[in-house]
């Protein structure tokens, strides 16, 4: 395939939007937004074959103008893809072919996509540290894959599915949406629900990090005070204030010992 030169036009568009490259993974995702950049560029029209190509009696000028319009919706198609994905494309003339080929190859129809897809879906499970706006884009997206090979699943159901992937730590949820109507358990609003009680669980186990770090704190400046003052007061008589002895044998309250003597240290404490 020979892309065009690349203009200014083209760099600056390519600089506006961010699409992650198409890879084997990523195909329904990366399929909803080129779609949106050909449509905001206006050259989705090439591509579905709105404005099909001129006929051999077309002037000059309408094959040019054509002829540019789609050369820029091949290049961006092929631009936003990765280089494992290259090779399928890299012998389309047209922007229309290279799409098609593209969908033939990622757009999986046969039954047993549909059974892999679904059991991923069914089996899906929400891991341990993974946030819940990352689950729930996972659900979405198994969806969006299935719906894409015409194995659509409805709303409500995509939304029990969701509830069903969470651990029975997360019950109390569907206890309480069982008080409303069958139509408004929807997937937006049980994924509402979930991301609100993941914010409040972290705001919860904020709160007891912080306790804890506070009381351990506290708990260990007591002790430092106290060690200091027992080290303190079991040193000094509390008769004179000096040191190395107690009260009970404080020489200033009951007299020097008539079989003591008198050594430099003693005198010193005295």
């Amino acid at each position: 395939m020979s892309l065009p030169v690349s203009s200014d036009a083209d760099k600056a568009a390519r600089s506006l939007y961010s699409v992650e490259l198409l890879s084997a993974t990523n195909f329904t995702t990366w399929k909803y937004r080129v779609q949106l950049i050909l449509k905001s560029r206006r050259l989705w029209k090439y591509v579905d074959d709105t404005v099909p190509a001129p006929l051999p009696t077309a002037s000059a000028k309408e094959w040019s103008e054509w002829q540019e319009g789609d050369q820029q919706a091949l290049a961006q198609i092929a631009l936003t893809v990765s280089n494992n994905v290259i090779g399928h494309i890299r012998n389309a003339v047209t922007s229309r072919e290279a799409w098609v080929k593209v969908c033939s190859v990622y757009e999986q129809k046969g039954l047993a996509a549909k059974v892999f897809l679904r059991r991923m879906l069914l089996n899906l499970k929400l891991a341990g540290g993974t946030r819940m706006q990352d689950h729930i884009n996972t659900v979405r997206d198994l969806s969006e894959q299935l719906t894409a090979i015409g194995s659509p699943i409805g709303d409500g159901d995509l939304a029990i599915t969701l509830l069903c992937s969470l651990p029975e730590s997360y019950d109390f949820i569907t206890i309480a949406l069982e008080s409303r109507p069958p139509e408004e358990v929807t997937f937006d609003v049980v994924s509402a629900r979930l991301l609100a009680e993941e914010l409040r669980q972290d705001e919860a186990t904020s709160r007891v990090l912080s306790d804890t770090t506070i009381k351990a704190e506290n708990g260990a400046f007591r002790a430092t005070v106290q060690s200091k003052f027992k080290t303190k007061t079991s040193k000094a008589c509390l008769h004179c204030g000096r040191l190395n002895h107690t009260v009970d044998k404080c020489w200033d309250l009951h007299g020097r010992p008539s079989d003591q003597s008198t050594t430099k240290a003693e005198s010193a404490s005295w």
